[in-house]
């Protein structure tokens, strides 16, 4: 039996913003939404926070009872996500260091040498090969760990696009494959800018909208819908995140069906 695995809201990421207070004030403030599931993925229950961080002291607060829930379940299940903006590696984040027991400089020589030998193109060349991509992609590498034992991982790969459509950083996910993955925060946006125009057309018609029905709730106008619809990479990423929002508000999920496939469901919206 697959564990529970306790993850932010795919409906509602973290965020942080800004509202005016009663008194006219204005204050900056962070939501998050967290779910726990069943082992097949469905919400069992959800709660949230809403948390002042307009002095620096709160907001060093609640960063670090974030990490103290990303490190539990790194205790847990040895999971974690992690984000780097240079490739080749320049560091390796902490928890990587701490699953493989490896020391940094050894792996800076040799990203790969965790990996037990495999089949086909060396591991090294497969590395490379997801970096160099626009779209999401995965490893399914048997790994050495700290503690001797041999586990099949899952490496999952997002690149996060900016406005202009260039890469400005990889975010990913590693973990035992038995592990399902509910997408969140940077992870969630870049598996979402690697949709394909298919992904949309199947989300728009499982909530039964038209394309301007689509256009009026993402504030996209109805002619860009119709070239996303045609060709994705012909909308601006702000558009398409415009649109992919509308999409989730309105209950679309977009879901990992094994590796890197992205899979449309319409689901209860979680409300915060």
């Amino acid at each position: 039996m697959e564990p529970d695995f306790v993850r932010q809201s795919d409906t509602v990421p973290p965020s942080i913003f800004r509202i005016v207070r009663p008194d006219s004030g204005i204050c900056t403030v962070m939501s998050r939404v967290e779910v726990t599931t069943t082992p097949n993925g469905r919400p069992l229950s959800a709660h949230g926070i809403l948390a002042d961080i307009s002095v620096p002291a709160m907001l060093a607060r609640a960063e670090a009872a974030q990490r103290q829930r990303d490190q539990a379940i790194f205790d847990s299940v040895r999971a974690f996500t992690s984000t780097t903006h240079t490739f080749p590696f320049t560091k390796f984040s902490e928890k990587w260091l701490d699953l493989v027991g490896l020391p940094e400089s050894e792996l800076l020589q040799d990203p790969a040498r965790p990996f037990l030998r495999g089949e086909g193109a060396p591991w090294s060349a497969r590395i490379g090969g997801m970096y160099a991509s626009n779209h999401a992609s995965y490893l399914l590498p048997d790994l050495r760990l700290a503690n001797g034992d041999t586990v099949r991982y899952r490496l999952l790969v997002a690149p996060l696009l900016n406005d202009a459509g260039q890469i400005e950083s990889w975010t990913h996910f590693i973990g035992p494959i038995q592990l399902r993955i509910r997408p969140t925060g940077r992870l969630l946006l870049g598996l979402e800018q690697s949709l394909e125009a298919g992904h949309i057309r199947a989300a728009r018609a499982l909530l039964d909208w038209s394309m301007a029905d689509l256009s009026g709730a993402s504030g996209v106008s109805l002619s860009t819908i119709r070239r996303l619809e045609g060709c994705i990479a012909s909308v601006s990423v702000a558009n398409r995140n415009q649109v992919v929002g509308a999409l989730r508000n309105a209950g679309i999920v977009f879901s990992l069906m094994g590796g890197a496939t992205i899979a449309v469901s319409k689901g209860r919206q979680i409300a915060g």
